[in-house]
């Protein structure tokens, strides 16, 4: 794919992760600069997360019934006015307004750029090289936005986030505008093969609430086993940057060996992770879990999110699942917390393998079955 035509769509899935990715800054400063308690600034980045997922899973028709590039420039203007007004608002019914405009506007272009990317010859390769560029320049830009609030204010930190979104925008002049049903043959839509599809709702429902519940539960795990800060952070940035060697990989593999076996390494290494993290009693074990789990954080995506698009090239299916996805992923936090009462969370580790191991074992007769038919061959 040239870099012309895949510019936008970086440029698009960037804009369409604001809520996810900038959660930490947006609760942090709600409670710290607009004197929200944190339980409403909680509620707060929870509904802009919500609305991302339901405006992913309701917006495909309406984009395929208007195809162009308004859609996803609307949506965009969104996602900027929404961020710049957090820097201007006031009360809690303010931020909740502001936090469903900002959902909207990601959750729409996320199924404009999941319904482009269904497209291409090898999603997931191009999966791949978004999340690596997206998560660098998330990473530079979260390191930024602290040092600036602490100098000019938290406001400036939602006014910054609100100008990258505009300096961004001009990239979506170059999407490609045709998102029309691609699979048509004799005058009728190709069906969709449904049991595979909900074979992949059914997996996600099972796995992404561990993918959430450890990432929400790492940083109490260090602690527990005595990390200080620093080192936590360090354990914190090296999973990060393990995300882009992850992603990275995948734009290099793709699905030339077939679908099945680096969907399953991939998920093999989140098994490995949950267990080192969950259970790990010595620091060093700790970081190698956390260097894991970076590592299949975006590879895991990556290939869930094209396998969506496998099956859908059409790409409601993976325009829908980005969004459903985040439903069980957000609910693993609370599900985690619930189950070790006691705060003693070595007591999930082995049921989280189990769990994923079981996950797997249910994907993997659909991703023979796929590669024997040759539609994953890259």
């Amino acid at each position: 794919m040239r870099a012309g035509d895949i510019a936008p769509l970086i440029g698009g899935t960037f804009l369409a992760m604001y809520p996810m990715m900038a959660t930490p800054i947006l609760v942090g400063g709600l409670v710290d600069w607009a004197g929200l308690s944190g339980e409403q600034a909680g509620w707060i980045g929870t509904i802009s997360i919500g609305a991302v997922a339901l405006a992913s899973m309701l917006l495909p028709r309406l984009l395929h019934r208007h195809p162009g590039r308004a859609l996803p420039f609307l949506f965009a203007t969104m996602l900027a006015l929404g961020y710049a007004g957090y820097s201007f608002a006031a009360g809690f019914p303010a931020f909740v307004a502001l936090a469903l405009v900002t959902g909207i506007g990601s959750g729409g272009l996320l199924a404009a750029m999941a319904m482009r990317i269904a497209k291409t010859a090898q999603p997931d390769r191009v999966y791949g090289i978004i999340y690596a560029t997206a998560s660098i320049v998330f990473a530079a830009l979260l390191f930024a936005l602290p040092p600036l609030g602490e100098a000019w204010g938290i406001p400036a930190e939602f006014r910054l986030l609100a100008l990258v979104a505009v300096a961004v925008m001009p990239l979506l002049a170059r999407l490609k505008a045709d998102v029309a049903p691609v699979g048509v043959e004799g005058g009728g839509a190709t069906r969709r093969p449904w049991a595979m599809i909900w074979t992949v709702v059914l997996v996600m429902t099972i796995a992404f609430p561990l993918y959430g519940g450890v990432y929400a539960f790492s940083e109490r795990r260090a602690v527990d086993i005595g990390l200080g800060a620093a080192a936590i952070g360090g354990a914190l940035a090296a999973a990060t940057v393990m995300t882009v060697v992850g992603a990275l990989l995948v734009a290099w593999v793709g699905t030339r060996p077939g679908r099945t076996l680096p969907t399953m390494a991939t998920m093999a290494v989140a098994t490995l992770s949950y267990g080192l993290v969950l259970g790990a009693a010595t620091p060093p074990l700790f970081l190698a879990g956390m260097l894991a789990f970076g590592l299949m954080q975006m590879a895991l995506n990556s290939y869930f999110f094209g396998l969506a698009s496998t099956l859908d090239r059409e790409g409601h299916v993976a325009a829908a699942l980005q969004g459903y996805s985040l439903i069980p992923y957000a609910l693993g936090a609370g599900l985690f917390g619930s189950l070790a009462g006691d705060g003693n969370m070595r007591l999930l580790a082995w049921p989280a393998v189990a769990i994923s191991v079981f996950a797997a074992l249910i994907l993997l007769p659909m991703l023979i079955r796929l590669d024997r038919q040759g539609e994953a061959a890259a």
